[in-house]
């Protein structure tokens, strides 16, 4: 076994940062020694010390070390294996930690900043300079100071926008002149000569090969199709053949100039392989779960997804429900489920709340466990008792509306400032704002209706008079056609991460320093509503919760109610000024 491994900075913390293709024996023997995974840095990780490297050294046979510190010989930057025995120790590589004084084989010969950095110029996307670097704390702040640049978590890059004032800011703190070109933003960019072949694909004939130049933009412009995934064995991107599909290839093919090479047989863009919205999440969760799953185990795991589908639940509970049993067979070394006793199912749950797993997680394993071997395995007489963890009451954070109108007035973006209205004013969750319809909006009543929410329930709310206006505007401004809040590309909504991400921009643009989401304008709108003496049962029916239960919780934040109890201390402290007083 061989993984990659590179020093990063996690958590206010420096981490060995471990990178493989996927593979559950690896995962596996990372989970034994501690490592866990990291989705902002796509990649699982351990404590940066030597123990922790010395117990990576005795489970797998390969180590490379990524842009590692050279020794003098420039030696292989291999530090297990058969051929690694003479190479510099851990003292010597990346992973040394804290200084060494006055250790004679180690000379500090002065280098230029951008060797130090390792600077790599990438090709550019769009509006944007590309261009990598070592991790430097310093050079960091210098560059995100700088108006027009920002780091890209996604493929771990900085991006700076193509114009004059950027580059030389950009080269002044890099300290490297004439880093960039003069390639600055122009409309007329295009990629003459670029060609694109589309080919039939073998497995499927639903799908269609698209197959693309090596040039960074067209790929990201094919990668943000809705449906579109790429065959690692085909290297290649899949579309649906479908003639719409095509029409928009074309269209976002035409501005940057590139050849179109058609291969495909006559009539075989058909309008029945363009799937719908559901059809397109299901087959991605159900392709994600799947992958994931050894052969040995596979069937389990697809009786599993199949009794789900045909029970049509959600996509949201195919994901948790799967994740959980996956969890659970993982740690039974992939055996099937009905070997396995009520005994040791117990003491597997035991262990993961010894390591802390939260309630609500824990009643997703039980109720994971629970549904496969009742509806799964259709064995109703069978019964198998489960502990229930005891769920924490958590109270959600709520933010005053002093608080809310500061976020708002942060948000100069029409599009954005509206979503964010109407996710407060109609006290919606961030998957009903994006999923939110035209047709959903009776401007005549002043109500919305949201379908097919959590739980496969209509509801009906309210829809606030101060945003009708506003929303005829936007709607005049942006012409969408179903959706109110479309994303990139015509006819798809917006996703809910652009969404999340609209809010975390707008909370640290207002200077607060809560922890706040999309939800929590939710929270605040069913606690305001409490404040102004609006009747429970009404805030239940506006939220969409099942249970009463579910809503009280808001009782034990409403300000107003808890602004008229006074401690004990404090009238006790008056208590006391009063007697002086009189004294």
């Amino acid at each position: 076994m061989s993984i990659s491994i590179k020093k990063l900075w996690h958590r206010e913390a420096f981490v060995i940062g471990i990178f493989f293709k996927y593979n559950v024996e690896v995962a596996t023997t990372l989970k034994e020694i501690g490592a866990k995974y990291s989705a902002t840095h796509k990649c699982w990780y351990i404590s940066y010390d030597v123990q922790s490297y010395q117990q990576l050294k005795e489970r797998f046979s390969t180590i490379i070390i990524e842009n590692p510190v050279h020794s003098e010989n420039n030696e292989s930057q291999q530090m297990a294996g058969n051929q690694s025995r003479d190479l510099p120790s851990i003292a010597k590589s990346e992973f040394q930690l804290g200084p060494v004084l006055s250790n004679p084989e180690h000379k500090s010969e002065l280098s230029p900043l951008d060797s130090k950095l390792r600077l790599q110029l990438e090709n550019s996307i769009g509006k944007y300079w590309v261009f990598k670097m070592n991790y430097n704390e310093i050079i960091v702040k210098k560059l995100l100071a700088i108006k027009g640049v920002h780091w890209n978590s996604s493929y771990k890059c900085y991006m700076a926008t193509r114009i004059p004032k950027v580059k030389e800011q950009v080269e002044a703190a890099l300290q490297k002149p004439n880093f960039f070109g003069d390639d600055f933003i122009s409309k007329d960019e295009t990629f003459r000569g670029a060609k694109i072949t589309i080919l039939p694909h073998k497995e499927n004939e639903a799908w269609m090969q698209i197959h693309v130049p090596k040039v960074v933009a067209i790929h990201e412009k094919i990668k943000r199709f809705a449906m579109s995934k790429y065959s690692t064995i085909n290297n290649c991107y899949l579309l649906p053949a479908a003639p719409l599909v095509y029409e928009n290839i074309q269209l976002h093919m035409e501005s940057l100039e590139v050849i179109i090479e058609n291969s495909l047989p006559k009539d075989y863009l058909q309008r029945k392989h363009l799937p719908n919205r559901k059809q397109i999440e299901i087959t991605k969760a159900k392709d994600s779960i799947l992958s994931q799953i050894p052969e040995v185990a596979r069937e389990y795991m697809t009786d599993l997804v199949d009794t789900l589908l045909a029970l049509n639940y959600s996509t949201s509970t195919l994901r948790t429900y799967c994740g959980a049993f996956a969890q659970f067979l993982r740690h039974f070394e992939y055996k099937n489920p009905e070997g396995i006793s009520n005994k040791e199912v117990k003491k597997y749950l035991a262990s993961l709340m010894e390591r802390g797993l939260s309630a609500n997680s824990g009643h997703c394993m039980v109720n994971a466990i629970l549904f496969y071997y009742k509806q799964v395995l259709a064995n109703k007489e069978f019964e198998i008792r489960l502990p229930r963890p005891k769920k924490e009451k958590k109270l959600p954070s709520v933010l005053t509306m002093e608080e809310c109108l500061s976020i708002f007035k942060a948000v100069d973006n029409p599009k954005h400032k509206l979503l964010l209205l109407i996710g407060y004013g109609a006290g919606l969750r961030v998957s009903e704002i994006v999923q939110l319809k035209w047709n959903d909006i009776l401007f005549s009543e002043y109500k919305i209706h949201i379908k097919n929410a959590k739980g496969k329930k209509d509801r009906m709310v309210m829809l606030p008079f101060s945003i009708i206006q506003s929303l005829e505007i936007y709607r005049q401004l942006y012409n969408g056609k179903h959706y109110v809040f479309e994303g990139q590309f015509a006819g798809e909504p917006y996703s809910t991460t652009s969404v999340q991400q609209v809010m975390r921009d707008a909370l640290k643009k207002s200077g607060l320093m809560k922890k706040a989401s999309v939800h929590t304008l939710r929270h605040s709108f069913a606690t305001h509503l409490l404040e102004n003496g609006t009747d429970i049962r009404y805030i239940q029916q506006f939220l969409g919760h099942s249970s009463i239960k579910t809503t009280t919780i808001y009782t034990h934040l409403t300000k107003s109610a808890v602004d008229k109890i006074q401690s004990p201390l404090d009238r006790l402290v008056d208590l006391n000024k009063t007697k002086k007083l009189e004294e």
